[in-house]
């Protein structure tokens, strides 16, 4: 098995653009062992524990996390750096109690039919590869494109205009996205998906949310942001999600073909990177320093969109974590061409295309996936988004923010 984690870092010592004169901060081993165990023991363990057990160690795991970022401000005096430590401190704290809540949650398997021998073969796909491909009707295509066809020329006609953000060329909120939400319901009911999902998950799951999505050639948003070098490298916008708590398809509602935006996915990437669970934690929220309205660091930052990376001092910053502690989930823009780890990553690239109708189910944050940059033409696709059945009502904002 190739150790991508120590490609990635080897790639990251050799890009210029992440080479700094500060030396990482240091932290206590035995800290960060501490709350990597604890965690470890809470997402395998929790079967074994009770209620009262379960509480009384997520309470150290917590504690050990505190510790372990006071001993990394305690070593900070410039105010902006320790600000990025407080806001990651905040936002790690935030995620693993999102975690550990889902974590407590014993398993339950009413209302899950796995009794086909397709809904079988999906289920066990998803647990061993955190993926899967399927295909849709055409019936049930033309049914999402008739309700979606408003929105749509809405999106061709903000595009022809020079607005080409995801914001401008995308829905996730009104009748038709409701309206699809429905269709595609039924049809992951019909198909096995739902009760796939459900499975993997561990308790019954529905769709709780897509968004419509128009992509385009003129955008370019998902660009590199390092001018120094001599290409791009070939894994742009390649990541991992933030959130274990909602699994995801994408469904294409046209053809598309390796010029109009294939998803692409990295067959046991997540797995070969074998990273901690702090690394794993800072990984998946370190994109969201610096970006609140009101932080201190929003300015200083000046972060192109999408692209934390793109500003110096954040990536200053970023090198300033101990390795025991250092990733980014978002990745895919750093990877140093010609590197192991590109070639690595285009070894196992698995590219999606197909027919309007075809999808995969997959854990985008166990799954490292990327959207397709459209060379020519375009492509209409649904961004969906799994949700605990009893919920959806309640997470509206959650679920939107998922689509990120």
């Amino acid at each position: 098995m190739y150790d991508l984690k120590q490609q990635l870092d080897r790639s990251y010592g050799a890009h210029p653009d992440f080479r700094f004169a500060d030396a990482p901060f240091e932290v206590d081993a035995d800290r960060i062992g501490a709350f990597n165990d604890g965690f470890d023991y809470l997402r395998t363990g929790q079967g074994a524990l009770t209620p009262s057990q379960f509480g009384e160690s997520r309470t150290r795991c917590q504690r050990e996390l505190d510790a372990v970022f006071d001993q990394l401000k305690s070593q900070s005096s410039d105010e902006l750096e320790r600000r990025f430590l407080v806001e990651l401190h905040a936002e790690c704290r935030r995620l693993v109690g999102e975690e550990l809540k889902l974590y407590a949650r014993r398993p339950s398997g009413r209302g899950i039919a796995l009794g086909s021998a397709r809904t079988q073969r999906d289920a066990v796909r998803l647990r061993n590869d955190c993926y899967y491909f399927g295909s849709l009707p055409r019936s049930a295509v033309d049914e999402m494109m008739a309700l979606a066809k408003p929105e749509i020329e809405q999106f061709r006609l903000r595009a022809a205009a020079g607005q080409l953000t995801r914001e401008h060329l995308s829905s996730n909120v009104g009748q038709p996205v409701r309206d699809i939400i429905g269709v595609l319901n039924r049809e992951y009911r019909l198909l096995g998906v739902i009760d796939a999902v459900s499975a993997y998950m561990g308790h019954r799951m529905v769709v709780g949310g897509l968004a419509l999505e128009l992509s385009v050639p003129q955008a370019n948003w998902w660009t590199n942001a390092f001018i120094g070098l001599p290409r791009a490298p070939n894994t742009l916008y390649a990541h991992l999600d933030e959130s274990i708590v909602f699994p995801k398809s994408i469904v294409y509602l046209s053809d598309v073909t390796p010029e109009n935006g294939p998803t692409s996915c990295y067959r046991q990437a997540y797995r070969s990177l074998a990273l901690t669970p702090i690394q794993e934690i800072v990984g998946r929220v370190l994109s969201n320093v610096g970006n609140a309205p009101d932080s201190e660091l929003t300015k200083h930052y000046a972060k192109r969109y999408h692209q934390s990376m793109s500003s110096e001092g954040f990536r200053r910053h970023f090198m300033r974590l101990p390795e025991s502690m250092r990733f980014n989930s978002h990745f895919g823009w750093d990877v140093l061409p010609d590197s192991e780890a590109e070639q690595t990553l285009a070894a196992r690239e698995d590219v999606m295309v197909g027919p309007a109708g075809t999808f995969i189910v997959f854990d985008g944050a166990k799954l490292l996936h990327r959207g397709g940059m459209v060379r020519q033409g375009d492509r209409v696709a649904l961004q969906v988004v799994f949700a605990a059945s009893k919920v959806t009502s309640r997470i509206a904002g959650r679920l939107r923010k998922a689509f990120a």
